[in-house]
């Protein structure tokens, strides 16, 4: 049963058929957009962030430091490295060089994924009791993480910020607040695009007042803000006269069609028609606002949407790996949401007067 079992028929039947609607229109832009393999290609700069992290990982297994290292390929690949947010923070990189070979890495990240699907099994089945759901929604995921199973998606920090603020909503789902805490600041300190999904998770904690939740964030963003601060430090220090600044921005406003391109970096559907991406977003949505435990994950994947809307560079299309895995999380529960809208409801009956007759 979803939300839309209880809410006003109305208010149900008009927030599918808005979705339905949304659907549509989508599907008209993407139909009228170039492809997108066009745009990325025209738009990427030197071969590819993953390409370039990967000589980077390479510098430092001979010994170079991370920021020597980046600084070097960076500027040889032509990124604008006068711009702190060109720069990734260290975590990753350095902990990539730390096993022995990537495949470490990857068995790392698969080890993550079973978690979470496994979590995401079991919080459905906890709180919804719904076998089909339960299982249909893992597989959701384990879709949309088919991108793991490339060896370039290792040195992708958005991929891996994204399996680890999925496994923080479904350890929240299931009641374990403390590890959803520890791994979205894992996300963070991975790649500082997880602040939004962090700021949501505050706010849960201050509506939930859960004290000793709050405390944690704010001890975690202050050994954060430390560490980003060393970071930018760092950065200043390699400067030099050969770098240089991107012409553009960030903020470019990208709109329905950047959003659209963010969502279509997502497993499977990266290889199908932009058309698919588009008529099963709002679908995904939906399911995910109409889903009793979906509001964290609906309201991360809104607030995505709506910043990549603004902020965003056409190449930036695999910052959608933030949020893709928990907008699958909802697509199954599209189904049973327009169920609810629809299903004929037993008239309500007045209530009885005292001493009326019967």
């Amino acid at each position: 049963m979803t939300r839309f079992a209880t809410a006003p028929q109305r208010v149900a039947v008009a927030i599918v058929l808005v979705a339905f609607i949304a659907a549509l229109g989508l599907v008209l832009v993407a139909a009228a957009a170039p492809p997108l393999v066009d745009s990325i290609r025209s738009a990427t700069p030197g071969n590819g962030d993953a390409k370039a992290y990967s000589d980077i990982l390479g510098l430092m297994r001979r010994g170079a430091g991370y920021y020597y290292a980046a600084h070097e390929v960076l500027l040889a690949e032509g990124y604008g490295t006068a711009s702190l947010f060109n720069w990734r923070t260290p975590a990753w990189p350095v902990l990539l060089a730390l096993f022995p070979s990537v495949a470490w890495a990857q068995c790392l990240l698969m080890a993550l994924t079973s978690a979470a699907l496994y979590l995401a099994y079991r919080m459905i089945r906890k709180q919804d009791d719904n076998f089909l759901l339960a299982t249909a929604a893992p597989l959701s995921i384990l879709a949309s993480l088919a991108l793991l199973k490339a060896d370039s998606s290792i040195f992708m920090t958005e991929i891996v910020a994204g399996l680890l603020i999925l496994l923080s909503a479904v350890s929240y789902g299931n009641g374990r607040w403390m590890v959803g805490l520890v791994t979205a600041m894992a996300a963070l300190f991975i790649r500082e695009l997880a602040a939004p999904y962090i700021l949501l998770c505050i706010a849960f904690a201050i509506c939930q007042r859960n004290l000793r939740e709050v405390v944690g964030w704010a001890v975690g963003l202050f050994a954060y803000s430390v560490y980003f601060a060393w970071h930018c430090i760092e950065v200043v220090q390699q400067l030099g006269p050969a770098d240089r600044a991107y012409p553009g921005g960030w903020i470019r406003f990208g709109g329905i069609r950047f959003g659209l391109e963010t969502a279509h970096f997502n497993g499977i559907l990266f290889v199908l028609p932009l058309w698919l991406t588009a008529a099963l977003l709002p679908a995904a949505l939906t399911g995910l606002f109409a889903w009793r435990q979906g509001l964290r994950a609906a309201l991360t994947v809104a607030a995505y949407l709506c910043i990549f809307a603004v902020v965003g560079k056409p190449y930036n299309y695999y910052w959608g790996a933030l949020y893709t895995p928990l907008l699958m999380l909802g697509l199954p529960w599209a189904i049973p949401a327009a169920y609810d809208a629809f299903r004929p409801r037993p008239p309500s009956v007045p209530p009885r007067l005292p001493g009326a007759s019967v």
